[in-house]
């Protein structure tokens, strides 16, 4: 062994006893780091001796799919060296190598790896297969969109050649990417319809050749499914490993695995003790993961039935008094309404909800209004639902949104959840990434002593969503026109119409929301408000297309004094051109504004001064393109925050044109500003000569969602 590795692994040696000995914490990526420092290539010294090596990456299921791969590859004479607690990144990859010892007979890697990182892992681990699970909306402060985490994990691939692609068929997001290498590709998906029910909103569901949009046989979730394309013909590959027969019983998922990469079919039954389809994609990969590296499929349903998810994840709780509490991991809307799924399949009673914002969740909390928590008015008996976390102000508002018919708590921490628990009930809880490990931990605890706090009755009441107002009396309802929200939906938009809709409805006023979908007709002839949503640089380009052949009907609309709300990518394309990458593309020419590219992005919490409503409007920002104003228009409103808005130097932020909105700030913007929320209705109230004073709400949850936010931002 070279004198560097052998400084590295002491070093590292060093730094795990200082942090687990001195310092009572885990050694986390610690040792990996200083192992790194000391020598850049450790990772590719030690990973020389392991044979196989995998490494497995995507949005949802690493920890879960890692921890089963490496379970079913160990084995007599075989040890396996596994990040096994999660640490993602070089630095804890280096960490499970340089700590994991000289042990006798072989020795197989399996690692997690977060997508970004695999760019730099790859080339170095060199590993035979790379696991590609999925790939969702997640943390886009830190990620940006899907297409950039695309990027990375296809040059990952190009600097190791050797290494087979193991990916999810079924998500064209992942296929696109095997489309673009040339490493050896084995597709896995489930190759029938499941029959349950569809996310509202998903990921791009365009053609990765064409930028069509796809066309679906049948979709499980998100964007996963069956899916062609209908003017190229780019389609979900053959599957080597496909999932059939797939059952949800008593006791969970039952299906059949069908390896077809030889001349006959060989085919392996498979036993699940989980009832999320999420996990048959997991335990799929895992499988996959094995046969590709010539691992024991007999032993596989051995490892699955002793396999225990890490870190609390799926755990049940006993609490005295008969309580019980489960505790399940969520980091994006797609993993919320896997776990929803399982409380509805309980009809659930009381839940608990905890949302962070620190920096490994992400700064944008946007992503909770496309978590689908309106399903869960599906629930007979729903009865508490607390929230916590600290963005728990901004679940509150989603919640109440939703409309469950149930209270709606703020508790400092779970602890708090379980005081309000009656004997003999149960509570699921649901808490993202950074909010998760204390929930564990403060619920080992409890379960621990044997003596969770004593169940106290809540004292909240079921949010007022309409009061003793009659009807308000219009020749027709107020429309609202969402466009394009099959591609325009990057960030929870869904909130926006959901705020317009609700503060009609919670006042009387009649009102009907309409959707214009990609290839639809729009007709702006009696609409009143109209939404115009932000998107993926290639769905964005995607509408761009679209609304060119319909501009007239925009453009006139707009003239007539039309209500439009128009956020980021959509603020982009009302001007005369934006930028994608160094492409110049031609915008509607509606407004007065062009957007050009700018160094970096601007990405963070904002807050501005506008005419608008009394109040700041707070919101998140996140965008690369700098907006300048033609001599004719004016600003939303003033940014008071330095280096934030249109361009970061002007201090302007947004437009206000007439009855027009045009904004970079998400969040979304109107349900945490309920004043600009009533500017628009009565905008377009007034524009139909319809004199209606609105009524005042209870804003109270909305008014602690604003403050939140507009702390942070005034303290960047």
């Amino acid at each position: 062994m070279k004198l560097r590795v052998t400084l590295a692994r002491l070093a590292a040696a060093s730094a795990h006893w200082g942090t687990t000995r001195l310092l009572h914490r885990g050694g986390g990526n610690v040792p990996g780091a200083v192992a790194l420092r000391v020598d850049p290539n450790v990772i590719a010294e030690l990973a020389g001796s392991l044979s196989p090596r995998l490494v497995v990456t995507g949005t949802n299921g690493k920890t879960t799919t890692t921890g089963l791969l490496a379970d079913a590859l160990c084995g007599p004479g075989r040890n396996v060296v596994c990040n096994r607690a999660g640490n993602n990144m070089e630095s804890g990859i280096a960490a499970a190598l340089v700590l994991a010892g000289e042990k006798s007979g072989g020795r197989a890697g399996c690692f997690e790896c977060d997508e970004l990182y695999t760019v730099r892992v790859l080339p170095a681990l060199r590993p035979d297969a790379l696991v590609l699970l999925n790939l969702f909306r997640d943390q886009l402060d830190r990620y940006g969109e899907i297409d950039h985490t695309q990027d990375v994990i296809a040059e990952a691939l190009r600097r190791s050649p050797e290494t087979a692609l193991v990916f999810n068929a079924d998500d064209p997001l992942c296929a696109a990417i095997a489309d673009r290498v040339d490493n050896p590709g084995l597709p896995f998906g489930i190759d029938e319809p499941t029959d349950l029910e569809a996310d509202r909103i998903s990921d791009s569901r365009f053609c990765a050749r064409c930028n069509t949009g796809l066309e679906y046989d049948y979709v499980h979730y998100g964007q996963l499914g069956r899916y062609r394309c209908p003017a190229c013909g780019w389609e979900r590959p053959a599957l080597a490993f496909a999932a059939v027969n797939v059952r949800l019983t008593c006791g969970g998922f039952e299906f059949d695995v069908e390896d077809r990469r030889g001349a006959e079919v060989v085919r392996h039954h498979v036993r699940t003790r989980y009832s999320g389809l999420y996990m048959v994609y997991n335990v799929m990969a895992a499988l996959a993961g094995c046969l590709a590296a010539g691992g024991d499929a007999a032993r596989f349903q051995e490892v699955l039935d002793a396999y225990e998810p890490a870190s609390g994840r799926g755990k049940v709780f006993s609490l005295d008094g008969g309580r019980e509490v489960v505790s399940n991991l969520a980091k994006n809307p797609t993993g919320f309404n896997r776990m929803i799924q399982q409380a509805r399949a309980e009809d659930g009673r009381y839940l608990a909800l905890f949302l962070n914002d620190n920096d490994a969740d992400g700064h944008d909390v946007s992503w909770i209004w496309d978590i689908d928590l309106e399903r869960l008015r599906d629930l007979s008996d729903l009865r508490l639902v607390c929230v916590g976390g600290t963005r728990r102000e901004d679940m509150a508002v989603r919640v109440k949104y939703a409309e469950l018919g149930a209270p709606i708590e703020l508790v400092d921490d779970v602890e708090g959840a379980v005081a309000l628990l009656p004997e003999g009930e149960r509570l699921h809880v649901i808490a993202n990434y950074t909010a998760f490990p204390p929930v564990v931990a403060d619920l080992e605890r409890l379960a621990g002593a044997g003596a969770a706090p004593a169940a106290r009755a809540s004292v909240a009441t079921p949010p007022a969503e309409r009061g003793d107002v009659p009807d308000v009396a219009l020749e027709r309802p107020l429309r609202v026109v969402h466009l394009y929200p099959d591609a325009l939906n990057l960030y929870g938009d869904g909130g926006n119409i959901a705020s317009l809709a609700k503060r009609c409805a919670w006042r009387g006023i009649p009102c009907r929301v309409d959707q214009v979908l990609m290839g639809q007709e729009l007709d702006l002839s009696d609409a009143d408000v109209v939404l115009l949503g932000g998107g993926a640089d290639r769905d964005q380009l995607a509408v761009c297309h679209e609304l060119q052949k319909q501009r007239e009907k925009l453009a006139a609309y707009v003239a007539d004094g039309g209500v439009l709300l128009a956020i980021c990518g959509g603020y982009q394309l009302l001007g005369h051109s934006y930028m994608m990458g160094s492409e110049r593309v031609e915008g509607l020419h509606v407004l007065d504004l062009e957007t050009v590219a700018g160094d970096t992005r601007l990405i963070g919490n904002v807050a501005i001064e506008s005419s608008v409503c009394d109040t700041p409007i707070v919101g998140f920002e996140n965008h690369a393109g700098r907006t300048l104003l033609g001599a004719g228009e004016k600003p939303l409103g003033r940014a008071l925050v330095t280096g934030t808005g249109n361009n970061g130097e002007d201090g302007g932020e947004g437009v206000l044109h007439g009855g027009v909105v045009g904004t970079y700030l998400h969040g979304p913007i109107l349900p945490k500003n309920p004043g600009v929320t009533d500017w628009l209705i009565s905008r377009a109230l007034e524009r139909r000569g319809d004199a209606v004073e609105l009524a005042p709400l209870d804003d109270a949850l909305e008014t602690l969602a604003h403050d939140v936010a507009m702390r942070i931002a005034t303290r960047r």
